[in-house]
């Protein structure tokens, strides 16, 4: 009889018993270094170890109480669960204490150190691929004036100038970073693409402002605002002048851009001094 109790119990603990301890045992030899190694990328083994505690203390909580009451818990598996737990807390508390420096083994080892960064770089230079396939699929290009072409779009200064026209930011910005400049003379055609800008009164004229500050556009040059490229005696001092002239709303936008609002009161005058003056006119004949 006690043969076959012993057999029994015997039976139990090879085909249970001791595969699960073993395997709570391997386990944690084997994942606690491994996520202390990969703290930089997966810096979740505080999680981890909390999870193995309550999993200990529920096995213990279940073994005092004796639950199930057909089935009481083995005092190995206790014994096995707590020190997985006292084994995953202390090397939470490692690897935290040496985050900085990627983990306990990273903070010891120079090589596994130098293994972290290459597999850093590694991931890098993989993000780096996969978003240039993704951008050479949808068309998308690093350079703007391929991304112009992409998109049927010409480069040439009067699409621009259409774009602009008509408040396309996308393209204005592409136009612009493509090393476009915002004006053209032509013979005794001058274009400034700012200016037109100002004059028309498109609703994201502001917005537009913003990308041409971003791109280095000089709003203070008095060239965007003079009628033929050179500045004349009574030739705005510069965009926002213009545009205060011109009652538009996006004076105060370049205004808060940095554009200098000081020179704009005497030229005004200037130029109300001269609407004043007497107009000839020839006689037909």
């Amino acid at each position: 009889m006690k043969t076959a109790t012993y057999v029994k119990h015997g039976t139990i603990v090879t085909d249970h018993l001791a595969p699960i301890n073993a395997t709570m045992f391997i386990a944690t030899g084997t994942l606690l270094p491994i996520m202390d190694f990969l703290r930089p990328y997966f810096p979740y083994i505080n999680f981890v170890a909390g999870a193995v505690v309550l999993f200990f203390v529920v096995l213990a909580i279940m073994k005092v109480l004796k639950v199930p009451p057909n089935r009481v818990i083995p005092s190995s598996m206790v014994f096995c669960a707590g020190v997985c737990a006292v084994a995953f807390s202390v090397g939470a508390v490692a690897s935290s204490k040496h985050a900085s420096d990627g983990g306990f083994i990273a903070a010891k080892s120079t090589d596994a150190r130098a293994l972290q960064a290459n597999i850093l770089n590694l991931e890098k230079h993989t993000q780096a691929i996969n978003d240039k396939l993704t951008d050479i699929q949808a068309g998308k290009s690093s350079n703007p004036r391929v991304e112009l072409a992409n998109m049927g779009i010409q480069w040439d200064f009067y699409k621009f100038y259409e774009a602009a026209k008509r408040g396309d930011e996308l393209v204005v910005d592409l136009f612009l970073k493509g090393g476009m400049p915002v004006t053209s003379a032509v013979g005794e055609h001058f274009t400034s693409i700012p200016k037109s800008v100002v004059i028309t009164n498109l609703p994201n004229a502001g917005r537009l402002m913003e990308i041409f500050a971003k791109n280095g556009v000089d709003l203070n040059d008095q060239k965007l605002v003079a009628r033929t490229g050179v500045p004349e005696p009574l030739t705005p001092p510069n965009l926002y002048a213009y545009a205060m002239r011109e009652k538009s709303p996006v004076a105060e936008k370049l205004a808060s851009l940095g554009v200098n609002t000081t020179g704009y009161p005497a030229w005004n005058q200037a130029m109300d001094t001269e609407d004043k003056k007497p107009k000839a006119y020839l006689s037909g004949i």
